[in-house]
């Protein structure tokens, strides 16, 4: 792994100059907390801190831990005040914080409390983790080839829109196992809801498909995010390179949609302004409620995906004949009989069961897929409101897909 290593090792370079901006934008916030006397300490988190990033991230996570004298008004307040650095936005994760921009560097000011039993927002948890893994991991370029490998199979992403290992996690699968060769053999092999942990066996039943314990809070499933279907990609690709441990494999270009000879490829492009961890719950949503009714009218979906602003829907049945055979009741059932009856004109017996020819409402899946968009019931309630086009893809899709 020394090749690969080499290319995800942060630079001298690198290393200095975010240095600079961390040294920058913590003086600027211990002068503001100390100018209005605030309870509140200004720490750096995150990969930063543990010194687990690779060469290219830009990404540094700024806390502003506040007492609990401090209501949560006041600390929201405090926290948008003190954080903005420049050019900024505001994000929502459990409250809002600051996004800013700095020399090329996303920097984001996050207001928590000081833990303790009993916290009242989840990163609050932040500081602990970072502590524990600086006492715990030995050897941080384990991290480094985990976190590569993760990104390169498109799984690294504790977002709701990825739904996959965050960094902290892949800190806890290297501490756990010691070498990232041992963490991909012991994921090559485990199952879903299988519960990993380090000090203790978890304080609850956890239902998620992949448990590890939170080493600083039982009560935590650190993986509660990872989709089934990210699991069963860790646990392909984990085998795969076992078999063939070649750095390409760290290095993969994002894979865009590849449809299937033969089929018909939808695409559903909706126009609204909401954060991802709010709009791929409501795409994922929208998706499974056109499945079901696709297929409530006989139609087969072949594959599906979420993207940045909308739905893949790939169906290897699109096109049924205009009428349909409709079930009646079994024969002995008279009175259920006579009321099929009055419905409908009888055209046979399908053993036991008398049955009728009816009009299909849907004889084109294109069609259903339009009348959904018109009527939005069982799509996310941003969705619902949000102007949509759909759009027969003729070929594949460039678009990074979830």
């Amino acid at each position: 792994m020394k090749e690969v290593l080499e290319k995800i090792r942060p630079t001298e370079e690198e290393r200095k100059a975010v240095k600079k901006v961390i040294s920058a934008c913590t003086g600027i916030l211990k002068d503001r907390v100390k100018e209005r006397e605030l309870h509140a300490e200004v720490t750096l988190q995150g990969s930063m801190a543990k010194d687990t990033w690779i060469s290219g991230d830009r990404n540094v996570d700024m806390f502003l831990i506040f007492s609990h004298d401090y209501s949560e008004k006041e600390l929201k307040q405090y926290g948008l005040e003190i954080g903005v650095l420049g050019d900024h936005e505001i994000a929502y994760a459990e409250h809002p914080y600051v996004r800013n921009f700095v020399e090329g560097y996303e920097v984001d000011v996050v207001p928590a409390y000081t833990f303790r039993e009993g916290i009242r927002s989840s990163v609050d948890r932040t500081p602990l983790h970072t502590e524990y893994v600086l006492t715990h991991l030995t050897d941080k370029d384990q991290v480094r080839l985990l976190k590569k490998f993760t990104r390169s199979i498109a799984v690294y992403g504790s977002d709701l829109k990825v739904q996959g290992l965050s960094g902290y996690l892949c800190e806890l699968l290297v501490i756990k196992y010691g070498t990232f060769f041992q963490v991909l053999e012991n994921m090559s092999t485990i199952k879903p809801g299988e519960c990993l942990y380090l000090e203790m066996p978890p304080s609850r039943e956890f239902t998620e498909p992949l448990v590890f314990v939170d080493p600083v809070d039982p009560e935590r499933n650190v993986a509660a995010v990872v989709s089934l279907e990210n699991l069963a990609r860790l646990v392909h690709h984990a085998r795969e390179f076992l078999k063939n441990p070649e750095p390409s494999q760290f290095f993969r270009e994002p894979e865009s949609y590849k449809r299937i000879s033969g089929t018909e490829l939808y695409r559903i492009d909706f126009q609204l302004d909401v954060i991802d961890d709010i709009l791929f719950p409501q795409l994922r949503k929208t998706r499974d409620y056109m499945v079901k009714m696709l297929e409530h009218h006989g139609f087969r979906v072949f594959n599906t995906a979420v993207f940045g602003r909308g739905i893949l829907i790939e169906l290897s049945v699109f096109a049924l004949p205009p009428s349909k055979k409709h079930l009646g009741p079994p024969v002995y059932e008279k009175e259920h009989c006579e009321r099929f009856l009055q419905k409908h004109a009888m055209a046979g017996v399908d053993r036991d069961r008398i049955y009728a020819v009816i009009d299909r409402k849907y004889v084109r899946a294109g069609d259903l897929l339009r009348d959904l968009l018109k009527n939005r019931q069982g799509f996310g309630k941003d969705l619902i409101s949000a102007q949509a086009a759909i759009t027969l893809v003729s070929g594949n899709v460039s678009e990074c897909v979830y």
